[in-house]
């Protein structure tokens, strides 16, 4: 098994991210291949919150050109985690 912070890659900050922390829904770039409990375990460890769900999509890239170069973005990996209702992920959502 990978290490919990090779797992979790960074948080996903967007509006619909921000309405979803009311329903202590979380949104997190993960590894692509991260499954389920792979994200469960690392949110266990790294927040010591107790996980009730984790849904995970697959993001596909996005066409970008800046002046006459084009290419795409890469693909990769959303996990929304929804945690129990007495409990929180604290630090970097803390402020929102």
């Amino acid at each position: 098994m990978k290490d919990a912070r090779d797992i979790i890659i960074a948080p996903v900050i967007s509006e619909k991210s921000h309405t979803d922390l009311g329903e202590n829904k979380y949104y997190f770039k993960v590894a692509r291949d991260a499954t389920k409990t792979d994200v469960e375990k690392a949110i266990t460890t790294l927040f010591k919150v107790n996980v009730e769900k984790v849904n995970i999509v697959r993001m596909k890239g996005r066409k970008k050109s800046m002046g006459r170069f084009s290419g795409i973005t890469p693909d990769w990996k959303k996990a929304i985690v929804t945690v129990s209702k007495d409990q929180k992920i604290k630090g970097f959502f803390e402020g929102m």
